[in-house]
């Protein structure tokens, strides 16, 4: 895929409404994230999801397909493995460092066209390497919704809705996972809790005088909080090296 073409695509993807809805998981150790092959028996036959890869839909559950298929929303968050001590906002037990948006149209059609469409990105195979959390996307559906997890590097997705947790091997996909999380991640700004704005929706906008002088206590400078629609992501020269990290136990952790 051309590299300037997808950087054109998310320059037009985010806008600026970020929501958040934290969702701790635990996860035990002697789980195997990878999705395996399907069995063929008819409740696997019954439960596949509708997304267009074939890969994908014969390993994601319809139930955690349909929130992206029908999404009303896609919102995108910066994420990090949570330090000891760590008391800030979490998301799925991972450290919410930022929020980069609303995915626009375009921004949606650039996941579906270049990551779920795309049967290539994927494979069966185990990678003796830990999952490196950069961004979540939150596709929602009513109240329900389902996030997608990019690591990078050790790429992979992840997928999670209510118990179903299905990490994705995206190793051939790497240069595309990669581009898509370094856009992204660099338009990540400070998140803002919709909960002490008192908002209803979830969006973490000032929606009048009380929010915006609430957002200004709480602000280092006069600058605006947002700044999606000012900023553009640069191009990666290169993949970044993998680094060296201890292992890990639950689902975040990928065994060869």
């Amino acid at each position: 895929m051309n590299k300037l073409y997808m950087l054109a695509l998310v320059s037009l993807a985010v806008s600026v409404n970020p929501v958040f809805a934290e969702d701790p998981f635990g996860g035990d150790g002697d789980d195997d994230i990878f999705a395996s092959e399907p069995s063929g028996d008819a409740k696997q036959i019954e439960n596949r999801a509708a997304l267009v890869s074939s890969f994908l839909s014969n390993r994601v559950p319809e139930s955690t397909a349909k929130n992206i298929n029908k999404a009303e929303k896609v919102f995108c968050y910066t994420v990090d493995y949570a330090q000891a001590g760590y008391e800030g906002y979490t998301i799925h037990n991972l450290a919410l460092k930022g929020s980069c948006g609303e995915l626009s149209q375009a921004g949606r059609d650039l996941i579906k066209n270049s990551i779920f469409e795309n049967n290539s990105l994927y494979s069966n195979s185990k990678d003796n390497c830990n999952i490196s959390p950069k961004i979540i996307l939150r596709y929602i559906n009513g109240a329900d919704y389902t996030d997608v997890l990019f690591s990078s590097p050790c790429q992979s997705l992840t997928f999670f809705h209510d118990s179903d947790i299905i990490t994705i091997n995206a190793a051939p996909g790497a240069a595309i996972i990669d581009q898509v999380v370094k856009a992204y991640a660099g338009l990540s700004e400070p998140y803002q809790s919709p909960a002490l704005l008192g908002q209803m929706v979830a969006n973490g906008q000032a929606l009048n005088q009380r929010d915006k002088e609430v957002l200004r206590k709480m602000a280092p400078a006069e600058a605006p909080i947002k700044k999606w629609h000012t900023q553009q992501p640069t191009a990666p020269q290169q993949a970044p090296a993998p680094s060296k990290q201890p292992a890990r136990s639950g689902w975040n952790k990928l065994r060869q």
